[in-house]
Formats: C-alpha cells, sequence, structure tokens
C-alpha cells in the first residue's frame, strides 16, 4: 500500500498501478493528497528515474477529467477522417449559469449528460434529455453530448500496449429524433452495458437490421492515434456505429478499464512489460 514506509522498497524496473481512486480524491481529501505526494515525491519513484510507470500519473489524471478527455476526443475526426472516425458534439457545463444560455437556444436532438468526473460509482449515472426544459433536471459540472442512434449496440476497446481487444455489449436503444415531451430518463451505464444485462432501454426493435461491427484497420489507426495523444498504455474505449453514417463514433474514454470479455489481459501486459525492459536493456546497453 502506498502509505506503507516500505512498499516499494525494491528494486523496480516497472510499476503497474490503479492510482484512479487517489487521484480523484485527491481533490478533496487531504489523506489521499498526502499518499498521492507520497506516492510521487517521497517514495521509490521519484529517487529511481529509470524506473517505467504504467501509466504516468499526469497521463491518467485527463481521462479522469471528461473535459479534457472529450476535447481530445473531438480531435479525431481531424486526424482520422479518412477513416470516418469521429466524436459527437458536445458542450461542457460548468455551472447552472451555463444551462440559463443552453435552455433559451432550441434542443433540435436528444443529449445524453455525464458527470464530468469520469471515475468512480456516480461517474456511471448518466440521463438523456430530450428537451429545453428537461434541462433543469441536470447538475453541473457535467457534459452535454449528441446522442447518436447506434442500434443498442457498444463496442468496448481495451488497450494493452500496443495491443488491442474488442469486445460487443449491449447499449441503448434507437430514439425517435427531435426535441418531444418525453421525460427525463435517467440510468445507470453499468445497468445498459455490462455483459448479458437487460433493460428496456437495450430492448431494439425486431425490424433494425444488424449493423457491421467496426472495421478492423479503423479501430487499429483509432487506437495509435490515442495511444500517442493519451501517451498511456492501459485504457478503454467506447465506440458506437451510427445507423445513418456508418461512422465509427467515439463516445468515451476510460482509464485502465475491468477489461471484463479479455481473457488475453495477463498475458497481453506481461509481453508488454517485457517489451519495455527490453527496450530499456537496450538503451543502457547503447
Amino acid at each position: 500500500k502506498i502509505s506503507h514506509p516500505t512498499y516499494c522498497s525494491g528494486p523496480f524496473d516497472v510499476i503497474v498501478h490503479k492510482l484512479s481512486d487517489v487521484i480523484v480524491e485527491a481533490e478533496h481529501d487531504s489523506q489521499s493528497q498526502h499518499l498521492l505526494a507520497n506516492f510521487q515525491v517521497n517514495s521509490y519513484v521519484s529517487t529511481h528515474p529509470s524506473t517505467i510507470l504504467v501509466d504516468p500519473l499526469p497521463a491518467m489524471s485527463q481521462l479522469l477529467d471528461r473535459f479534457t478527455s472529450y476535447r481530445i476526443m473531438s480531435q479525431l475526426h481531424k486526424s482520422l477522417r479518412d477513416r470516418l472516425i469521429c466524436s459527437p458534439p458536445y458542450l461542457e457545463i460548468h455551472s447552472v449559469d451555463d444551462l440559463s444560455s443552453i435552455q433559451q437556444a432550441v434542443i433540435t436532438q436528444t443529449l445524453i449528460c455525464k458527470t464530468r468526473v469520469a471515475h468512480g460509482s456516480l461517474s456511471h449515472e448518466m440521463s438523456l434529455i430530450f428537451s429545453a426544459d428537461s434541462l433543469a433536471d441536470i447538475h453541473p459540472p457535467c457534459v452535454l453530448q449528441s446522442f447518436v442512434n447506434h442500434g443498442a449496440v457498444l463496442h468496448k476497446i481495451f488497450v494493452v500496449g500496443d495491443r488491442h481487444y474488442c469486445v460487443e455489449r449491449p447499449s441503448l436503444k434507437n430514439f425517435p429524433p427531435g426535441p418531444c415531451d418525453r421525460k427525463t430518463i435517467f440510468f445507470n451505464s453499468h445497468h445498459v452495458s455490462k455483459p448479458e444485462c437487460s433493460s428496456d432501454l437495450t430492448a431494439m426493435d425486431e425490424q433494425m437490421p444488424h449493423l457491421l461491427p467496426p472495421s478492423s484497420e479503423a479501430v487499429a489507426a483509432l487506437v495509435r492515434e490515442l495511444r500517442v495523444q493519451l501517451g498511456m498504455a492501459l485504457f478503454g474505449v467506447d465506440v458506437i456505429i451510427n445507423i445513418h453514417t456508418h461512422t465509427l463514433t467515439v463516445i468515451d474514454i476510460n482509464i485502465f478499464p475491468g477489461y471484463e470479455g479479455v481473457p488475453q489481459f495477463f498475458p497481453s501486459l506481461l509481453a508488454y512489460i517485457e517489451s519495455l525492459l527490453d527496450t530499456n536493456s537496450s538503451a543502457d546497453s547503447s
């Protein structure tokens, strides 16, 4: 544990960690702030700069803030437009003042509301907004993202170093376009997209044809670009296929996901660590 004085007595070549909880809590909890500072400044990491940290804390922090990660997502269409990859339009809602200005505009499509913090149990609490009046149901800070009809199928891409795996999951069903008087729908994303989960929100009309999965070339290009943009080795990407344009659409990026449905996770992680050690060894001998 981080608080133990001998937790990293070493020697270590690589440290794989999952400090996302601590990073989030450090914003408002002094004990977490102390633990994080101890790990970064007063620990083995600071005195052994050659030790590889998977993943770097600043890189992880950007995925804990949807304002930051969605800005990264919005740039994908510029670098990957030839692959027909994009992300939905979104708005950062910092305070109720932002909501007041939006309510004066006409909402022309369904919106999905997500918390700004992209980690922890509350980050899975979301809502579907169908009209300007329903904006009163949301609580800033949050993100409002255009909802894209995608045939109730979510593709989760799990990245482990230079390898990746794509797993299909259930997702939200299609909704008619345009504003309507439907009440806000509140839901937990775990209840609609976990393996084998069943929900009225994922029930599709049988007439809806099954969409083809994303092409392996497009997914590989997306992963390569995000690895460069994020500077990370362990992350997940949620993508959907737009039923109208068939565009590969990135809707979220996840920090160190659970890797459910990826039986090759540990062998892949070990292979990645070995590649890091080989690279370090070659650099030391040159």
